[in-house]
């Protein structure tokens, strides 16, 4: 309900338009007719869709894009295809906040550490709100069925930010372009869109602390063994600097990059608009990197000219049903690093970041498009000069 805006290149979800939900409820890409995924964008007919005929985000496009050569073809666009990335050869993309990639069977054993035949959150070190996604259920767990999928295509690999095309804080039908009976299971008050609780669930912490390496030592034995690492042997291996068999806590850390290895980012202003999800700070931070926000700026949130918020929140003190972080005020300023957030930010702060990744900005609000201004933030980085 804002417009905000940081001094930097914004990160925009473009509408995924005509590729939705049909009037029957069948996702067009999945109905008889259909040969492939995302039919709807496949313009000319060849059973590829190339980047100019999609018609979603960037974002949303790379999710796709299993391959990376900037076309779906093959698997990619195959009915009822998931991106199988065999997570034993996979490396680890050090200190940074990760989705799961691999839907195999042996995935799952290996995150299955108790061997119980589903997995809880403290066996799942990857995004919760992929968790969610996955779990159909709603019972905190997932189980192997739920984890392997079957023919129905759920979307579980594209955030709602991503889905959510023009930022009103709802993912319309005509926004999905998945199995009908994933979005009518998500949508539980049963209004025809899906909120962003509905997919995401709430979070009521500031989202900024995140222990990666506590998250993957299941056992709590100070370590990280080999059965409870959940990518490549030669990964491990190369962490392993004393050949000891397990990981230490510096050795998994050293990884991330050698400490003060890197200057200091200048100081930059970043301008945020309301109106955007999230907005590009150009800045690229590493987990221990000292991050320093100073924030000015009003944005009105609604089409009453009252409803003010500064980057500390609304000055109300109302807070937004559908929000990204509940428990915090309305229009306040927050951050995303890479795939992990949101963060809660304010006016003025100092915090450490807790992955690697690029640094994003927006405002804690659900629905966009009725908001108006702009926050001024200048943002800050010293490198982190100890392990």
């Amino acid at each position: 309900m804002q417009r905000a805006i940081f001094t930097l290149t914004v990160v925009a979800a473009t509408a995924f338009a005509t590729t939705g939900l049909d009037a029957q409820g069948n996702g067009r890409g999945q109905n008889q007719q259909a040969q492939i995924r995302f039919s709807g964008m496949d313009q000319n007919r060849d059973g590829i869709i190339q980047r100019d005929e999609w018609q979603g985000s960037n974002r949303a496009f790379g999710v796709q894009d299993w391959n990376g050569d900037g076309v779906l073809s093959g698997q990619e666009v195959r009915v009822g295809a998931q991106r199988n990335t065999n997570w034993d050869e996979a490396d680890h993309e050090a200190a940074r906040a990760e989705r799961n990639l691999s839907w195999t069977a042996s995935a799952f054993t290996n995150l299955d550490h108790n061997r119980d035949g589903r997995l809880t959150t403290n066996e799942w070190h990857y995004d919760l709100e992929t968790f969610r996604r996955v779990d159909r259920n709603h019972n905190n767990a997932i189980s192997r069925a739920e984890f392997l999928g079957d023919d129905q295509e759920d979307g579980r690999d594209v955030s709602f930010d991503d889905l959510d095309a023009n930022n009103n804080g709802r993912v319309e039908r005509s926004e999905w372009y998945y199995a009908a009976a994933t979005f009518n299971a998500l949508d539980r008050n049963r209004d025809g869109s899906l909120s962003r609780f509905e997919v995401v669930g709430g979070q009521n912490t500031n989202g900024d602390i995140y222990d990666q390496f506590a998250s993957l030592d299941y056992d709590r034995s100070g370590t990280i063994a080999r059965n409870e690492w959940h990518w490549s042997a030669a990964s491990f291996t190369q962490r392993d600097l004393d050949r000891n068999g397990v990981l230490s806590q510096r050795e998994f850390e050293t990884m991330g990059g050698t400490p003060g290895n890197a200057p200091a980012a200048a100081t930059q202003s970043v301008k945020v608009n309301a109106q955007q999800r999230w907005t590009d700070a150009a800045l690229d931070v590493r987990a221990g990197d000292v991050i320093t926000f100073e924030s000015s700026g009003s944005i009105v949130m609604s089409d009453n000219s009252a409803d003010t918020a500064g980057p500390a929140g609304s000055t109300s003190g109302r807070r937004a049903p559908d929000a990204p972080i509940l428990h915090q005020l309305a229009g306040g300023l927050v951050a995303r690093i890479g795939s992990y957030g949101p963060i809660w930010v304010g006016d003025r702060r100092t915090l450490t970041a807790p992955v690697s990744g690029r640094l994003y900005l927006g405002v804690n609000d659900d629905h966009l498009p009725d908001n108006r201004g702009e926050f001024t933030v200048v943002v800050g980085v010293q490198g982190r000069t100890t392990y």
